[in-house]
């Protein structure tokens, strides 16, 4: 309950502060939102497009560069609570959206790799003309799927 209060009280501030950065928090909360909504409904290539909206849009005119925009959404999904977890995959999801509407153009890639003890771990990240974006360290997984794609998915995989 003290994470919650903590998080309105914030958010408060953040409005009387810098009302646009507050703005497109809002805005990313609703995309991760409907994001997580629409992953438990939809194959994940569905819900990816459904967020990532159209291809055709013209660039915003309120474009944000994507440091701007990594930040905002790591801030967002740092609050660890209900569907606002930093998770790899919403994280790039929502930045594909918003840098897609800056005029940026990017692919979200989905990566694993094995780690010890016969573990395997998955990440997903964003490319820009074949470079990893917006990243810490350079992924170093095998690619499994990349969206958009023109390759056809095949949902039982996914049960697998």
């Amino acid at each position: 309950m003290r994470k919650v209060a903590r998080l309105i009280s914030s958010a408060g501030r953040k409005f009387l502060t810098r009302p646009g950065e507050a703005l497109l928090l809002c805005r990313m909360a609703w995309w991760v939102a409907v994001l997580s909504l629409t992953a438990r409904c939809y194959s994940l290539p569905r819900a990816l497009q459904i967020v990532a909206g159209s291809e055709n849009r013209k660039p915003s005119a309120q474009a944000t560069n994507g440091d701007e925009l990594a930040r905002a959404i790591d801030l967002l999904l740092s609050i660890n609570i209900f569907i606002f977890k930093p998770i790899c995959w919403k994280r790039a999801a929502v930045l594909h959206r918003y840098l897609s509407r800056s005029g940026i153009a990017t692919r979200i890639i989905f990566g694993v790799r094995n780690e010890t003890g016969g573990k395997v771990s998955g990440h997903a990240w964003l490319e820009a003309n074949g470079q990893p974006i917006l990243e810490n360290a350079p992924p170093d997984y095998v690619v499994t799927y990349s969206f958009p794609s023109n390759d056809r998915f095949d949902p039982r995989l996914a049960t697998l």
